[in-house]
């Protein structure tokens, strides 16, 4: 088996187990917008982690942050500010 058949076979397993990979289609805007939302989720589920964000922004509860990561997730990403210059 090739080196290019063979990473091509790792990278479809790894595509399976990590649904924010991408393909060699993905844009950059839709890459940073999975990896914001793997992060929120990633420190709403570790307990330590959650602990962590609540004590550091004077929330009274683990939960209200929770929420308030899970919220940040599931909002629609802003809009891309840039323009392109038109041309002439």
């Amino acid at each position: 088996m090739s080196d290019k058949h063979r990473q091509q076979q790792l990278f479809q397993v790894m595509r399976q187990k990590h649904l924010g990979l991408g393909t060699e289609n993905t844009t950059t805007d839709e890459w940073i917008t999975q990896v914001h939302k793997d992060t929120y989720y990633s420190m709403a589920s570790h307990s330590a982690m959650l602990e962590y964000l609540t004590l550091s922004q004077g929330d009274s509860s683990k939960r209200i942050t929770e929420l308030r990561l899970l919220e940040k997730m599931c909002d629609k990403p802003p809009a891309n500010k840039r323009k392109l210059p038109e041309l002439p």
